[in-house]
């Protein structure tokens, strides 16, 4: 078994200032659309066998949004509402282990092809109750730990006994909607997980068949990114309207193949990992930290979902869809599981360039929506490809997919490593690391000024990991009041490693200026997309809303632009004026969701 370098913190260790912009993003949602839906009603979908495509994957991703959220804000309403739901579930759950929303006659794939992705879903939604329940000090706690056990095993058995190469089952590949057994496949992320829990031999060889088994039928999906693959090209046949380079889901296998390399160590399957990784950024991940798109090159299956080289026709006009929510939330949940794994900060600067950009602008202000689909210019879209009536609560996948976005953010800005507590993101707030607790207090994304207090009590030997973001120039830390005298390691690539001892009422000061940049787009195969430019103070996109400036008029480019600090008022995070102009942050842009707030991001260039 492979060791990762960053470790996530306990639930309930982390507390976000109640100004910061992720705290109240997070209660929101949380008193918005966890409060509102209604357990019973996403389990209805299982309880009557409804076989409608796709609808079994909502229970679970809310299930696990609520998961990661009450690990956040430790609302006990949230708690008792999942427990009631958990008891819900698992009273459908059959003897045999099953739960499905097909009859017994179309499993294991049934639900118009989704059986096995909306089991995947069940089992991540009990696995991510299955942590909060861990960390609870209830007295039903260790009881309901072996009722929720039981249920994976259970269900894990019972699709082992229906899917596989010998007589009588299914072949994986030759189950899913349209991917050729990719969506099918995506099960492998939970099935290593359940094993983790179970330590059940046949579940770790159903996790080896899987990846045996190569993720599509039409290529094996990990050699191919082993191989340096292009991700859209992977899977295609030639006739761009059945290509199958589907981000959300691809992703979601390479998410499965990390676990599995944590289990068996194969070097192999890290690479294919890290290969996709760099592709990625490479070729698809745009400004606002996500990625795919309807066009030009890839036209299949899920409209606006597919890799198609989106970096460089991310300014493309003809693109009308693009950069899906499940993406950007599937996106950063892979960074999450490679920084875990190599302790190196480029994949924490992944992370915050989405969930500054993409995921927190993409949440409706009543905490009821996430946009599927948002936009560089333009205005908010509520276009969505999938959804379902909830009772009265039209639910898309995006929506169900968002908090769980919002839920890690809090445990990725602050991690432990095995020589000490980690720093991504300079967030004011509190986190514990054991005993020892660190009270941060900053100034970011105004300015890179951060401070934090040693508290709880506890003297620490070790180290503290300190980011030092791309965008940071002049970087320091004083630890009370003197160069701390902080090293790099290769083993924690771009990170301060500032050395102890520590404890009770130490203070670390960190400041550097934090870049503003202008980015020039170039390579589209429409030339209306190339040469236009993007403001970007550190990892935030910045944008000209018309409700505070002209939206028509060109900008000078500037690579290295100087900006002057503007307080309007709607910016949550940072304004600024530039050119001429008023910017204010990309999430703050379109916020009445129409056309009074019409924005534009990428912008035509003077001369």
């Amino acid at each position: 078994m492979k060791n990762d370098r960053f470790f996530m913190l306990k639930p309930g260790s982390v507390k976000l200032a109640a100004d910061n912009i992720f705290d109240r993003k997070i209660r929101t949602v949380e008193n918005g659309l966890l409060s509102v839906l209604d357990y019973r009603r996403l389990a209805d979908f299982y309880r009557e066998k409804r076989n409608q495509f796709a609808a079994g994957e909502f229970w679970g991703k809310i299930m696990r949004a609520s998961a990661e959220i009450y690990a956040y804000t430790g609302d006990a309403w949230l708690l008792e509402k999942m427990r009631d739901a958990v008891g819900d579930l698992l009273s459908i759950q059959g003897e045999d282990g099953e739960l499905s929303t097909a009859p017994k006659n179309e499993q294991p794939n049934g639900s118009s092809g989704a059986d096995l992705w909306e089991r995947k879903y069940i089992m991540l939604g009990l696995l991510g109750y299955y942590k909060v329940v861990e960390s609870c000090e209830r007295d039903w706690c260790e009881a309901e730990l072996g009722r929720v056990k039981n249920a994976l095993s259970a269900l894990l058995d019972y699709t082992i006994s229906q899917v596989g190469d010998e007589p009588g089952k299914m072949p994986i590949l030759s189950t899913g909607w349209a991917f050729y057994g990719i969506e099918s496949t995506s099960i492998l992320e939970p099935v290593v997980k359940v094993y983790n829990i179970t330590r059940k031999p046949e579940h770790l060889a159903f996790a080896e068949y899987l990846v045996k088994a190569g993720g599509c039928r039409r290529e094996n999906i990990f050699e191919a990114i082993l191989s340096g693959r292009s991700p859209y090209s992977v899977g295609g046949n030639g006739d761009p309207k059945q290509s199958i380079a589907k981000a959300y889901e691809m992703m979601s296998c390479f998410e499965g193949l990390t676990e599995f390399y944590r289990v068996t160590g194969r070097e192999k399957d890290r690479q294919a990992v890290l290969n996709l990784y760099e592709k990625l950024i490479e070729e698809e991940i745009t400004e606002l930290g996500s990625g795919g798109a309807d066009g030009p090159f890839n036209l299949g299956p899920g409209t606006g979902e597919q890799w198609n080289l989106t970096r460089k026709e991310q300014a493309n006009p003809d693109i009308d869809l693009m950069m899906e929510t499940c993406v950007t939330v599937t996106w950063m949940k892979l960074c999450l599981q490679i920084l875990r794994l190599e302790g190196d900060s480029r994949y924490a600067d992944s992370i915050e360039r989405s969930a500054f950009n993409a995921l927190i602008a993409a949440l409706k202000p009543d905490g009821m929506f996430f946009e599927y689909f948002p936009r560089f210019n333009g205005t908010r879209n509520f276009k969505v490809n999938f959804s379902y009536k909830v009772g009265d609560f039209d639910l898309s996948c995006c929506t169900a997919n968002g908090p769980m976005g919002l839920g890690i953010v809090p445990y990725i800005a602050f991690m432990q490593s095995g020589i000490g507590p980690v720093v991504n993101f300079y967030l004011s707030g509190r986190a514990a690391f054991g005993k020892m607790t660190l009270d941060i207090r900053s100034d970011f994304p105004k300015s890179g000024k951060t401070t934090m207090a040693i508290g709880g009590g506890a003297f620490f030997a070790g180290n503290i990991l300190l980011r030092i973001p791309p965008y940071a120039r002049d970087f320091t830390v004083l630890k009370n009041g003197e160069p701390a005298g902080w090293t790099e390691l290769p083993e924690y690539r771009g990170y301060a490693v500032v050395p102890g001892p520590f404890a009770e009422g130490m203070i670390i000061d960190v400041d550097f200026a934090i870049e503003d940049k202008m980015v020039l787009t170039s390579g589209s195969v429409n030339d209306l997309g190339n040469g236009l430019a993007l403001l970007r103070h550190g990892p935030i996109v910045m944008s000209r809303d018309k409700r505070f400036t002209d939206i028509d008029g060109a900008v000078p480019f500037d690579p290295e632009p100087y900006v002057a600090y503007a307080d309007i008022p709607v910016a949550k995070l940072f304004s600024c004026s530039y050119g001429g102009f008023d910017w204010i942050d990309y999430q703050s842009a379109g916020g009445t969701w129409d056309g009074r707030s019409e924005f534009v991001s990428w912008n035509r260039v003077k001369n």
